[in-house]
């Protein structure tokens, strides 16, 4: 049994490509947001920032009907235990390696200057290599002008690298884990 005038069920049929068309740019431009976000977590950018922001987005426009606040609670803590993940290990880390504080300090502005100087020499990729050669190198350049020897400082130099690598990938498992979490829900 029919509902509505036949010129209603005509104006349905003719409206649902478009919805459908609507629905499809939208999980596009979705896909797109998610792909920076991971693709900026290896970069030294805000990365998980990007993709909670993402998620957010999603809960708001669907009204919270296809991903609700726990997720977004839950996400926004993984994102905040990155961020502090990040900020602690490359420090202990680099102090298992034997860096004392000076080395520890060395590789923290190591870091921040090498991604700042190398942005624009390679673009991209330079915000990578230069955070993890400066985190290494200003580890080791300050255990040196600390008065460490060459073999104990170098050692300093490659356990601040190895804690940024380290920081790293669980910045980039937890960007995994909230895109795989967002497509799930949004697409599926």
């Amino acid at each position: 049994m029919m509902t509505g005038s036949v010129k209603d069920v005509f104006d349905r049929e003719r409206d649902m490509p478009w919805e459908m068309i609507g629905r499809i740019a939208s999980l596009i431009g979705l896909d797109l947001l998610l792909v920076i976000g991971l693709i900026a977590i290896p970069l030294g950018l805000s990365g998980n920032f990007i993709l909670l922001g993402a998620t957010l987005l999603v809960a708001v426009i669907s009204g919270f009907a296809e991903i609700g606040w726990i997720a977004i609670v839950v996400i926004a803590a993984a994102v905040v235990l990155g961020e502090v993940i990040e900020a602690l290990l490359g420090s202990l880390v680099a102090q298992k390696f034997g860096a004392s504080r000076w080395g520890v300090a060395g590789a923290f502005i190591g870091g921040l200057l090498g991604a700042i100087l190398a942005t624009p020499i390679f673009p991209v990729v330079g915000s990578v290599i230069g955070s993890f050669a400066g985190a290494a190198l200003g580890a080791i350049g300050l255990e040196l002008a600390a008065g460490k020897e060459h073999g104990p400082g170098l050692r300093a130099g490659w356990g601040a690298f190895l804690g940024k690598v380290m920081a790293t990938a669980f910045k980039v498992a937890v960007g995994i884990g909230i895109v795989s979490f967002v497509v799930w829900k949004t697409h599926f």
